[in-house]
C-alpha cells in the first residue's frame, strides 16, 4: 500500500505543477508499476477543468470558458505535452537532415517557426473543440480527454521502442509489460464507463488506431520514439477524443 501511494504521488510530482512536498521513491521499478495511474493523472487534470467549466458557466460565455480550461490544463502540467508536440513538429517537418539531424532539432530549447505554428493551432483547435462540447451539452469530454490521452501514451511506450540512448522517454519506452498495459487499459475503461458509458470502447479504440499510426509516422522518421513523441501522441489524442466524438453524436443525433 505505501508503494502504491509513493507511485501515485510520484506521477502527480512528474507530470503535473500540483505541489507535493514529499521525498519520494522514484526507481525505474517505481514509474513502471505506477502505469495504472496514467489515467487518474489525466482524470485529475479532467475535473479540475470540468470544475473550472462549472463555477463559470453561470457567468462567461462559452468561447471565454474554453479559452481558460485551456489556460488550466497547461498551467496544471506545466505545457509539458504541449512542449513535446511543438518539438516534434520542428523536428518532423525540418525536411532536412537525417534521424541524427531531426533528433537534434527536437532537443534544441529554442523553438522554431514548425513548433510554434503547431502549438498555435493546437491551442486555438482545443478551445474550438472545448467550446463546441459546452455548446453541444457534452462537457464529460473535458474529463474524458486527458484520461484518454494518457492512456495512450502508455500504449505507445508498450508498442514502440527507443529512437535514442539516453532520455526522459526512456523510463516508459519498451518497458512497459503487458500487465501494466492491461492494468492501464482495464483502470481507463472503467473510470470513463463511469462517465460516459459504452462509447469509451469506440474512444479507446481511436486513441490505439492513432497511436500505431503515429508509431509508423515515428519510426519512419526517427527510428522510434522520445519523451517528446509520447507528449505530442498525448496532445494527438485529446484533440481527436473530442473529435471522434462530436462526429459520433452528429451522425447518430444522439
Amino acid at each position: 500500500m505505501v508503494n502504491i501511494f509513493n507511485n501515485l504521488l510520484l506521477y502527480f510530482q512528474f507530470f503535473t505543477r500540483i505541489p507535493i512536498n514529499r521525498e519520494l521513491e522514484c526507481s525505474d521499478k517505481n514509474f513502471i508499476a505506477g502505469t495504472p495511474f496514467f489515467p487518474i493523472i489525466g482524470l485529475v487534470i479532467g475535473v479540475i477543468q470540468y470544475s473550472a467549466y462549472y463555477l463559470m458557466s453561470f457567468s462567461f460565455n462559452s468561447q471565454i470558458v474554453a479559452i481558460i480550461l485551456v489556460l488550466i490544463s497547461i498551467l496544471v502540467t506545466g505545457a509539458l505535452h504541449l512542449d513535446g508536440f511543438g518539438d516534434c513538429a520542428d523536428g518532423f517537418f525540418a525536411f532536412k537532415g537525417g534521424k541524427d539531424k531531426i533528433i537534434e532539432i527536437m532537443k534544441d530549447s529554442r523553438i522554431g517557426a514548425f513548433g510554434c505554428i503547431a502549438i498555435v493551432f493546437n491551442i486555438l483547435l482545443k478551445i474550438a473543440l472545448i467550446d463546441n462540447v459546452i455548446f453541444q451539452k457534452i462537457p464529460e469530454l473535458i474529463v474524458l480527454s486527458p484520461i484518454i490521452g494518457r492512456f495512450s501514451i502508455v500504449f505507445l511506450s508498450y508498442i514502440g521502442k527507443n529512437a535514442k540512448p539516453h532520455g526522459t522517454g526512456n523510463l516508459f519506452i519498451g518497458k512497459i509489460q503487458f500487465k501494466n498495459l492491461v492494468s492501464t487499459f482495464i483502470t481507463t475503461l472503467l473510470v470513463c464507463y463511469f462517465i460516459i458509458g459504452i462509447s469509451v470502447l469506440m474512444l479507446i479504440g481511436s486513441a490505439i488506431v492513432i497511436s500505431l499510426l503515429f508509431n509508423k509516422l515515428c519510426e519512419n522518421k526517427i527510428g522510434g520514439l522520445s519523451g517528446d513523441t509520447l507528449g505530442a501522441n498525448n496532445e494527438i489524442v485529446e484533440i481527436m477524443t473530442f473529435m471522434v466524438y462530436i462526429i459520433y453524436i452528429s451522425l447518430f443525433n444522439i
